[in-house]
């Protein structure tokens, strides 16, 4: 989240109509939980994000995604040695998928996941021009083919289309 209010300011620059905001995963996916982005900050910045987008004499329509539940990840591959290997050498989201984590540590990503999605919820809703998606991106159960095999953790070709299918049912012009 830490660039959205620098890409919201070049959007506003460029006149745009319509914005987009599927953000927050990577400030789940830290290398450690104690290094998760907090609350306060995540907030802070989306709320910059927001006025920045709402600042410009056009205002664009703005529609947010929740972030996605990363434990599903977890679930999926706690037991593919493949995945593990591939999220230990290459430092994937740490805080929720190193094999030393305990599932109190777990916990505490996936409940920072929910806590998200509650800020996006609230600060959207301070805007008549901005849609949340209602957590349908969270609430969406990915199967492990839709999850990238090259690092177990990025969508998938299908995954993206899911991802797809999911917001555009939830978004701006959903039948």
């Amino acid at each position: 989240m830490a660039d959205a209010p620098g890409q919201a300011a070049r959007a506003v620059s460029q006149g745009a109509q319509y914005v987009t905001i599927l953000m927050g995963a990577n400030d789940l996916c830290t290398s450690s939980v104690s290094s998760m982005t907090s609350v306060d900050t995540f907030r802070s910045q989306f709320r910059q994000t927001l006025a920045t987008l709402n600042s410009g004499t056009t205002r664009p329509l703005v529609f947010v995604a929740s972030v996605p539940n990363v434990y599903r990840l977890w679930e999926l591959f706690r037991y593919n040695l493949t995945a593990q290997t591939v999220w230990a050498t290459a430092g994937i989201c740490q805080s929720l998928l190193s094999l030393s984590n305990t599932s109190t540590q777990r916990s505490a990503v996936r409940t920072r996941n929910v806590e998200f999605n509650t800020v996006l919820a609230q600060e959207c809703a301070a805007y008549a021009t901005c849609k949340f998606d209602g957590n349908a991106v969270y609430n969406y159960s990915f199967s492990a083919g839709q999850v990238s095999g090259l690092d177990y953790f990025h969508p998938s070709l299908s995954g993206q289309a899911a991802i797809a299918s999911v917001t555009w049912a939830a978004s701006w012009w959903a039948a």
